[in-house]
């Protein structure tokens, strides 16, 4: 049944559809649910539930108080089942697990019961590094949820909070993903032609907008943080583990240290440099820098600076200006377009770089045309001779190209961690020059290198 425009329905509880929910909506009231008695239930279990932290329960109580539908919850530990490791990442591991009517959805005032979101498999972010504010995160999760805009465009979804009581650390539930981008691109670089490629772009892109529409950046943006389910490009979601409000964002964890937190090949060179001329802060436009990083990927299935040492002098060359190359063998494959696009979003200067609303609009109207076969103009035809380019490449050439994606420097690092900007290092840098100085910004011997699976592991999958 569907509520009639004109028509006022009333619940049980005496509620009305002209009653507000609160400034964004109306109440509505249907299939025996409605919005408001669904806020008095939650209300009614505050007592019922701790998390152990006062700040935590304000947020999610808060939560489910102004959202309309994504209501953050406190899920105790002993509700999961079939626990099991899936990646670490620098600020904590993830973990699959699974569930069964947890997750409350609607109160059904006929029933007088809940009714629980069909969600069966979910991943938990054990958060273990405790210069992580967890505080800062459920804000922003907030926010989105009080627009419930998931289904419009590509967030993860996030249900709620757990403890683990062994390590007593605090748990992101959110929803769980076949894999990351990075890994799913080096087990299919092979077969991925244009259309698919073209898609995942228009999905980041149409995420990274909407981000920014709420005046919201994103600080740790790379492959690793962007999600998706294999046979559905577009269902894809941006992890926002690391997402901050534009007018609140200092990384800056130690004012003497100056101090950031990220991978080094996709943080944008103004962030690298440090405090002064919005040093030290994402923007923005330093996210597009980041999204030129996930195109050099997706067309070489290689992450940015993969042959190098992710440590000073890298660094210093980044904001040198030098950017990652393209192989030889790959060039037939990328549109020229393509390649003039992604050293744009790598220009030094922010403000020659494109927005994420022009990029979301340049993928998003190719992908309409290639849904249809649509070749009229310059763009549309530069795609179609690099996918008949690449359908042409013979199979030496592909081991061949394969055999670079794979190569990785032992101390390159793509699990995001804290590194000194070049101006924290002022005065250190002659003597890290000279070698007097050990260069702290050098991956230690015990650091993890890649995001998740070791590229050992991926490459044998790819050659089944």
């Amino acid at each position: 049944m569907s509520q009639e425009i004109g028509k006022i329905e009333y619940c049980p509880e005496g509620h009305s559809s002209n009653d507000f929910f609160s400034s964004y909506y109306q109440n509505i009231i249907r299939f025996q649910k409605c919005s408001l008695c669904t806020r008095e239930h939650f209300m009614q279990e505050f007592k019922t539930w701790s998390s152990g932290n006062a700040e935590i329960d304000e947020i999610i109580r808060e939560s489910q108080i102004v959202c309309m539908n994504e209501k953050l919850q406190w899920i105790p530990y002993d509700n999961f089942q079939n626990i099991k490791h899936v990646a670490d990442g620098g600020h904590g591991s993830v973990y699959s697990a699974e569930i069964d009517r947890i997750i409350k959805s609607n109160w059904n005032f006929i029933r007088q019961d809940w009714e629980y979101d069909i969600i069966r498999k979910v991943a938990l972010k054990e958060i273990k590094d405790s210069g992580y504010d967890i505080f800062e995160f459920l804000k922003v999760i907030k926010a989105f949820n009080i627009y419930d805009i998931y289904d419009e465009i590509k967030i993860t979804s996030y249900y709620g909070i757990s403890r683990n009581p062994s390590t007593q650390n605090y748990i992101i539930i959110m929803e769980l993903f076949d894999d990351d981008l990075h890994n799913f691109l080096t087990m299919n670089f092979r077969d991925l032609r244009w259309e698919p490629k073209i898609e995942i772009l228009a999905s980041i892109a149409c995420g990274l907008e909407s981000i920014h529409t709420k005046n919201l950046v994103h600080c740790d943006l790379h492959s690793g943080n962007l999600l998706l389910n294999y046979g559905y490009y577009s269902d894809m979601g941006i992890n926002l583990g690391l997402c901050k409000l534009e007018n609140d964002l200092n990384l800056n964890s130690d004012d003497e240290n100056d101090s950031i937190y990220g991978s080094i090949p996709y943080i944008p060179p103004e962030v690298l440099r440090g405090r002064g001329n919005k040093g030290n802060e994402f923007t923005e436009e330093g996210n597009i820098y980041s999204f030129g990083g996930i195109m050099y990927e997706i067309v070489t299935a290689q992450q940015p600076f993969a042959d190098q040492a992710h440590d000073t002098y890298l660094m210093i060359d980044i904001c040198n200006g030098v950017r990652p190359k393209v192989p030889d063998l790959m060039l037939n494959w990328i549109p020229e377009w393509y390649l003039d696009l992604m050293y744009r979003c790598w220009s030094d200067n922010p403000s020659e770089r494109p927005t994420s609303f022009e990029i979301w609009n340049l993928f998003y109207e190719i992908y309409q045309k290639r849904l249809v076969n649509i070749v009229d103009n310059n763009v549309m035809q530069q795609l179609k001779i690099a996918d008949e380019n690449q359908k042409n490449t013979s199979k030496s050439q592909e081991q061949e190209l394969f055999s670079y994606s794979c190569k990785l420097h032992s101390q390159s690092c793509y699990i995001s961690r804290y590194i000194k900007t070049l101006r924290g290092l002022h005065d250190l840098l002659e003597e890290i020059k000279s070698g007097k100085s050990s260069d702290p910004n050098l991956l230690k011997p015990n650091e993890s290198t890649i995001l998740s699976k070791p590229i050992d592991e991926i490459r044998s999958q790819t050659e089944k």
